[in-house]
């Protein structure tokens, strides 16, 4: 029998055993192997990713804790790389860009027209210090990231940048001049076939027509200055022949058609401009004259004109002829220093002439009160207290105006009272100036254009200020004004009264409400009562009391507080007043 040995043969072997081990650790080993293989690229990306961020918050440290400009940005072609905001305007004053002269963008029409676009109108023009902030801006102006992301770019490719980088387009400004351009070619194209008269159209029909695209025009005006690139331009447009039976005359009315202008003053000639009569046509009409028209036949369409409200002949006549106020004041125990202020002021004032609508603003037409323009220390009201300041006294000139300007019926647009009352003008009447503000403007509200004349007298010791205008319909202004007390000092109410020729009340107005303090030597405080006596202490009878003679008794008085006078005073309006608070000013 071999049942002994059939056992044997069915269990597994040493050998066998050991080989399986072997196998499985070989096995085990392996997949270690191939799980650090995949972990490998994750590290590495991981490791990369690391790097660059580290790289990323280096240059953002080193970007955002210079003060200067970055590397490799330049302007205009100069390198402004590595310098401040002050020495990167200077290196731009001194290149191409300090000169003062406007560029001008020049585009060739067809029909030898020229379109010509400023710089400067067109908002495209940097001065030199500005230029540089916006480059000192563009590195440094933004948050963490972005500086960074600047200095990148600028280590990479370096940056370039034109004049009109940092400027925003006026597209108004672009869109007018082309479209004048644009109606002036269409007309000397259309010369042959429409001829524009001072009453009439006249159109060949059949005639080819040119249509020259505005909107192109304008878009290659407009990428032009924002790349700063002046060099000249020539417009090709595109050329279409329309049937015999077509026209546009929409096209035609929009060349044709011209709003009426009223004759100004021009502060350059010193004259009056030519005023503009309007001119348009009736589309239907026109067109019913073309449908009836035969090929080669000319048809003449009358134009509507319309007449400006002020012609150049009209404006000649009436131009400063009447003098809409008048006010002096006077200057008398002003010191000498006060006094050449106060003339300063009256000789950068003296011929100023605003057309209508035009604001006047003392602050932007006198400028900044220093001692580099002239002006001297004299007295002034500051924090309260009077001072000595450089400027002190130019209020006198500014009240007056603002008087001048009340008077002339004009529109008064921003004015402050003083902290306290001034003595060359009554309560209300005064308006403080300072800089940059507050500011005293008005606007001529009037039809017509007007002239300031600001003078002072040295002799009789005056400053007198006059507005002359025109006055067709003869109307008389009158300023009232009454007081009131206030808390800590008065105030005052003023009114605008106006008359007709006929000396009849055509309105009145609240002007404005002013509140004003005391100087602290002004005030009058009332005098505390004295305590009444206290009565004395009864004496202790004696043992042996002696009866005194008797005495006429006297009875205590108690003083009465003593309170100062108050002047009769006209309670403040019940209207809300629209004035600002009193602040302090050059007075």
């Amino acid at each position: 029998m071999r049942l002994n040995g059939s056992k044997r043969g069915a269990q597994p072997t040493k050998a066998k055993k050991l080989k399986e081990r072997k196998t499985a650790k070989i096995k085990l080993t392996k997949g270690k192997a191939e799980g650090v293989k995949r972990k490998k690229p994750l590290v590495v990306a991981a490791a990369a990713a690391a790097l660059l961020i580290l790289s990323f918050l280096l240059m953002g440290a080193y970007a955002n804790g210079t003060d200067k400009i970055f590397n490799n940005i330049s302007m205009e072609g100069v390198d402004l790389g590595g310098l401040t905001a002050k020495e990167a305007a200077n290196a731009l004053e001194a290149s191409p860009m300090g000169s003062s002269e406007d560029r001008e963008l020049k585009l060739t029409l067809p029909a030898g027209v020229e379109l010509l676009i400023s710089s400067r109108e067109a908002g495209c023009y940097m001065s030199a210090p500005d230029a540089a902030a916006y480059v000192y801006d563009l590195c440094h102006g933004g948050n963490f990231f972005s500086n960074t992301i600047t200095y990148i770019r600028s280590l990479l490719g370096g940056i370039e940048l034109t004049a009109g980088s940092g400027a925003e387009l006026d597209a108004d400004y672009v869109h007018r001049v082309v479209n004048d351009a644009v109606n002036e070619c269409q007309l000397a194209l259309l010369n042959d076939s429409v001829e524009v008269g001072e009453e009439t159209v006249s159109i060949v029909k059949g005639a080819s027509t040119v249509v020259i695209d505005k909107d192109e025009i304008y878009n290659i005006a407009k990428s032009a200055l924002e790349e700063g690139n002046f060099e000249a331009i020539e417009y090709r447009p595109k050329s279409r022949d329309e049937s015999a039976e077509k026209v546009d005359l929409k096209e035609i009315y929009d060349v044709v058609f011209r709003e009426p202008a009223n004759a100004v003053y021009d502060p350059e000639t010193k004259q009056a401009t030519e005023h503009v009569v309007g001119r348009s046509f009736n589309i239907d009409g026109a067109q019913r004259l073309w449908d009836k028209a035969s090929v080669g036949e000319k048809i003449v369409i009358p134009l509507i004109l319309e007449q400006p409200e002020i012609t150049t002949e009209d404006l000649n006549k009436v131009l400063f002829a009447d003098l809409l106020s008048q006010k002096t004041t006077s200057l008398a125990g002003s010191s000498s220093a006060r006094i050449n202020n106060v003339t300063k002021a009256s000789a950068a004032i003296n011929g100023v002439v605003l057309n209508p609508g035009e604001e006047f603003s003392y602050n932007g037409t006198v400028g900044q009160r220093t001692a580099a323009a002239g002006y001297q220390s004299a007295g002034a009201y500051s924090g309260g207290r009077v001072v000595s300041e450089i400027g002190g006294g130019i209020c006198q000139v500014s009240s007056t105006i603002y008087y001048c300007a009340m008077a002339a019926n004009l529109e008064i647009t921003s004015r402050t009272c003083h902290y306290f009352g001034v003595t060359y003008l009554p309560a209300g009447l005064d308006a403080t100036v300072s800089w940059p503000s507050p500011d005293f403007k008005f606007k001529n509200s009037s039809e017509y254009p007007i002239k300031i004349e600001a003078l002072v007298n040295r002799s009789d010791l005056t400053a007198t200020v006059r507005i002359y205008g025109s006055n067709p319909d003869g109307i008389r202004v009158e300023i009232t004004t009454s007081t009131y007390s206030t808390a800590n000092g008065y105030g005052a109410t003023s009114y605008r009264n106006v008359y007709d020729r006929d000396g009849k009340l055509v309105s009145s107005k609240l002007e404005a409400t002013s509140e004003y303090h005391y100087h602290s030597e002004d005030r009058v405080e009332s005098p505390k009562p004295s305590e009444l006596p206290r009565p004395s202490e009864l004496p202790k009878p004696s043992e042996n009391p002696v009866t005194p003679p008797p005495t006429p008794s006297v009875q205590p008085v108690t003083p009465s507080p003593s309170l100062p006078v108050e002047t009769p005073v006209t309670e403040p309006p019940t209207e809300p007043s629209t004035e600002s608070p009193a602040t302090d000013g050059i007075s």
